[in-house]
């Protein structure tokens, strides 16, 4: 081969590699911009900064759920070639960059009956607004935000659990009215079991907190007595899930294995009880078991035919305690 067929051949490799080269630069999904100091029309911009803008919107207005890191592969499958960080830019600059304001857009854009939201974006939706809810009570403290999203769970689960008893309610309804998903309930409680013993004695804590409240200062045993039950009516019919929860299991018992868990909060109640009812000046012939036992009866049944704005509940007490056990 002579030297000019040589650097011919040579020439031709080399160009057909810059050629090869410059096509795979060239943005295939988009037209070219122009020159370089080329005037635009007024207000326009290039396609290839556009169009990716516009599919970025457009997937989160589609897919409100999914993250940035998706979001990318799916639109690089679609030909739009944006990396998780520009698709996030993108997002934020429109005021998208969690799953909470895309769900929220969709929301507002099609009117407040959540008809155009699928069930499980419902659901995330409602999870992400209790999450900020929690996170504006514990503010930066991440033990504080421990707590509250354990009390929040705890108060989900004592309105689900006076809804639909503990063999009705489900760990999944309690999750999803406590802002979480499902497996996150695990990292505070063991089981369903033991989130309902939870409940069952944080009411107790409360109602006993109550009644040491109405006892405090009082001496006479009939006065005591009368404080005690309207301390523990008030905190049945005040509304307070908790206690509601609580006051079921006085008179409605749990499966039996259940059952010897809730007796420890249960029977050391009782005894505060008691202890009132022997204090009292009765005659010798006085069952004083059965009269504690139809108290607590009375009461803990109230909540089932009370209505607000007839007898307050230390009215109710006053009647029980001076018209019917003082004769």
């Amino acid at each position: 081969m002579g030297r000019l067929e040589w650097t011919s051949s040579k020439k031709d490799s080399t160009n057909r590699v810059r050629r090869s080269a410059s096509s795979l630069l060239r943005p295939r999904d988009f037209r070219a911009e122009p020159a370089r100091g080329a005037a635009r029309p007024p207000g326009s911009r290039p396609d290839k900064v556009r169009v990716p803008v516009e599919a970025a919107l457009a997937f989160a207005r589609q897919h409100p759920e999914i993250g940035q890191f998706r979001a990318s592969r799916e639109l690089r499958i679609r030909g739009v070639r944006l990396s998780p960080s520009g698709v996030r830019a993108i997002w934020k600059r429109h005021g998208l960059e969690t799953s909470y304001h895309r769900l929220l857009a969709k929301q507002r854009a099609t009117g407040p009956d959540d008809a155009v939201l699928t069930e499980a974006q419902r659901a995330r939706l409602q999870r992400a607004r209790v999450s900020r809810r929690v996170l504006a009570s514990a503010g930066a403290d991440a033990d504080s935000l421990s707590d509250v999203r354990r009390g929040q769970l705890l108060l989900a689960a004592a309105r689900v659990f006076s809804r639909r008893g503990y063999d009705g309610a489900s760990l999944r309804e309690i999750c999803a009215a406590a802002g979480i998903l499902p497996g996150s309930l695990y990292y505070h409680f063991k089981s369903k079991e033991d989130l309902f013993v939870t409940v069952h004695a944080e009411g107790f804590r409360e109602i006993n907190a109550a009644v040491d409240r109405a006892l405090d200062g009082r001496t006479d045993p009939w006065e005591r007595l009368e404080a005690a039950c309207a301390a523990h009516l008030a905190e049945l019919v005040s509304g307070n899930e908790v206690a509601v929860v609580t006051g079921t299991s006085l008179f409605q018992p749990a499966r039996p294995a259940l059952q010897r868990r809730l007796n420890r909060e249960r029977d050391a109640y009782e005894d505060r009880f008691r202890g009132l009812t022997d204090a009292l000046p009765l005659p010798p012939d006085v069952d004083r078991t059965l009269l504690r036992l139809t108290l607590l009866g009375a009461l803990n049944w109230t909540r089932i035919w009370y209505r607000p704005g007839r007898k307050t509940p230390p009215a109710i007490a006053h009647h029980l305690v001076t018209t019917l056990l003082r004769r």
